[in-house]
Formats: C-alpha cells, structure tokens, sequence
C-alpha cells in the first residue's frame, strides 16, 4: 500500500499530461481505495510497479536494480515517510503565506518565494536604525534622519482591542492610509489577538516599554501614542503630511496648503 500511496500522487499529477500515466494512476487509486477498506489489492499494483523500476534499472546499473528488488519494501517506506514530511512542510509553508505574508515569518528574507519581496515595497529597516539618532518632528512623531525612503513603505499600526487611546487613533489612521493605497502597504496589528513575529519584533524595537498605540512610516518615522492631544483634525493633516512625504505627494490632499506647509517642516 505504500508504493500505491506514493504513485497515486506521482502519476495522478503526471496523468494531467500522459493518458498511460492516468491508466496507471487509476489502479493505484484502486489499490489505495480497497487497501482503506481493509480489502486486498486486487491489481498487484506493487509486484508491477517493482518490477516496472527494475527493468529499468538493469538497463543502467544491474548491481542496483539487485539492491532494489532485495530492498524494495523498504526503499517504499523511505519514500512515502519522505513524502508525508514533505507534505506536511509544505501545509505549514502555506500557512505561513495565507497568514503572515511569508513562508517563514520569522526569518522572511529567506523565504525563495515570499510575496513581499516586491522591488517597489520598502520592508521596514528598522534593523539597522539607532532610536536615539532620531529627531522631533510633526505630529509628535520622532524621524530617524539616517533613513531613506524609496519605495511604497510599509505604515504599521500597533494597538489593542481594548485600549481607549487606540479606539480614538484607528478609524483616523485607517481613513487616511485609505487614501494612499497602491502607495503604501499597511500592516494593523492588535496585538492583544494576535502577534506575528515579524511584526512584534518592529514593534519592541520601536517601542521597548510596550506603550501603545504605535505607528510606524517606513522605518523612518514613528510615534509612540495617540495623537488625542492634537485633536482630530490636526492629527489628520500630520499623518496626511507624513505619508506625503514618504510617498513623493502622490494624491491630491498632498497639495492642500495646511498639508503642505506641514511636510515642508518634516
């Protein structure tokens, strides 16, 4: 049954492009399916397989065509023990995916197919930042001015379900990055529900006390707090001039004179 597990995959994906690989794709599927039934294979699908690999084989290597017949039995289990960790790693890729944007969140940068890998996105650099080189500016918020911005950037939101000050913050900050999609890529994360380990790690660089909310514009700029204190229409046009800035002015509301004269202090 083994080899009948193994083969109804290989030749079930093979038989898409060969009719002889879908005949025998059917009787391994015969055999797997009265093999679950606890009914014996009726096919012999096994002896034809093994017999299929070492004919094949004699034609190469006759001292390995020998040591696979003697071991075939064995051989089958290496493969499907093989094909069962492969497929499970696989499912757990996929989830990382569907989830966290990555097939290994932790380390994504190692990921060979990550979606984030987008020449125009700008992953937050916060690796190589130093906090206390930042500066003052607008809003409240600190500008680390070693830092570039070329790109769409990353706009993180850091908050809880429950904390009064990010109530007040979110429907702002969401209304806002609205209007810069296809500019930006925003990551809102509360972390009371759940906590991707990329984006932790951003969060406690940036914010070492665990003070939320927390908002963070390509690396480059970041405030820990709300904006309450500025009102809403005030912290609307802070935001509005930050990402201004970040993205090189791309909507209209970045020509509005009360914006403009902000970004032109960032």
């Amino acid at each position: 049954m083994v080899i009948c597990i193994v083969a109804l995959v290989v030749l079930g994906v093979l038989g898409i492009f060969s009719a002889k690989c879908r005949k025998w794709a059917r009787e391994a599927a015969s055999c797997v399916g009265r093999m679950a039934t606890l009914r014996p294979c009726e096919t012999g699908f096994d002896d034809k397989v093994k017999a299929v690999i070492t004919t094949a084989l004699m034609s190469r290597h006759q001292g390995f065509a020998r040591f696979t017949h003697r071991h075939f039995k064995a051989i089958s289990w290496t493969f499907m023990i093989v094909f069962v960790l492969s497929l499970g790693y696989s499912t757990y890729t996929v989830y990382n995916l569907a989830v966290y944007g990555s097939c290994d969140p932790v380390h994504p940068d190692q990921c060979i197919f990550n979606p984030q890998q987008d020449p125009n996105r700008v992953v937050c650099p916060y690796e190589g930042l130093n906090l206390s080189a930042s500066v003052a500016t607008i809003g409240g918020f600190r500008n680390i001015v070693s830092a570039n911005i070329t790109g769409r950037p990353d706009v993180y939101f850091f908050g809880t379900t429950w904390c009064t000050h990010c109530a007040w913050e979110r429907p702002i900050f969401m209304n806002i990055t609205a209007k810069f999609a296809g500019y930006i890529d925003v990551i809102k994360t509360e972390i009371d529900v759940t906590q991707p380990p990329t984006e932790m790690a951003i969060f406690s660089h940036y914010n070492p006390d665990g003070t939320i909310p927390l908002i963070v514009i390509g690396g480059k700029y970041y405030r820990v707090g709300s904006g309450e204190r500025l009102g809403s229409y005030a912290e609307t046009n802070a935001l509005t001039a930050l990402l201004c800035k970040a993205t090189s002015d791309p909507i209209s509301d970045c020509s509005l004179p009360e914006v403009k004269l902000l970004e032109n202090n960032i």
